[in-house]
Formats: structure tokens, C-alpha cells, sequence
């Protein structure tokens, strides 16, 4: 009958290293290619995070404005009604009431 024949594997290991031969060959040819991808990936995600750091920035920033003029509509209203808490704030305004005004000459 038939004989069998015995398979060598050498033919897969250099079918194998023929492939990988073929890819360093493709990343030496493209490799400013590949460079420039992943270059624009990186300033990609770079960028990204920059405006997200921004749009915090700018929330903090808006958040302070805010409160500075809620506290200067508020020492306005002081003025306004003639309280001392308006010009001198509210630690000033408590010495301005110790201090006495001086003697009249006659």
C-alpha cells in the first residue's frame, strides 16, 4: 500500500520567518508613516486634554467672578443703606465703632 510521508516543519517555521521578514521589511519602508500616525495620535489626545484642563480653568475662573460680584452687590447694598460694612468691611466696620470722635472745642 501507500507510505506514508512525514510532514517536515521546516516549511512552516520558514513560511513563518518569511512572514516576519515581509512586516519588518513594510515597517521599514512606511516607518515615517508610522512615526507621523502615532505623532498625530499623541498631540490628538494631547490636545484633548489640554482644552478639557481649560474648560476647568475657565469654570473656576467664572465660578470666582461670580462670587467677587455677589460680594460686591452685597457691600454696594451696604453703602447704600449707609452701613459702615460697605466701605470698611465687616472687620473694619467693628473698629470704625470704637473708634470715638474727638472732643469739640468750645
Amino acid at each position: 500500500m501507500g507510505t506514508k510521508r512525514h510532514r517536515n516543519n521546516s516549511s512552516g517555521a520558514s513560511g513563518l520567518g518569511f512572514i516576519v521578514l515581509v512586516l519588518i521589511a513594510i515597517v521599514i519602508k512606511f516607518f515615517w508613516w508610522i512615526l507621523g500616525a502615532l505623532a498625530a495620535v499623541a498631540a490628538f489626545y494631547l490636545v484633548r486634554a489640554i482644552a478639557r484642563e481649560q474648560r476647568k480653568r475657565r469654570a473656576a475662573y467664572a465660578s470666582k467672578c461670580a462670587a467677587l460680584a455677589a460680594r460686591a452687590d452685597q457691600q454696594h447694598n451696604w453703602v447704600m443703606q449707609g452701613d459702615d460694612r460697605g466701605v470698611y468691611g465687616t472687620e473694619g466696620a467693628r473698629l470704625m465703632q470704637n473708634i470715638k470722635s474727638p472732643p469739640r472745642a468750645a
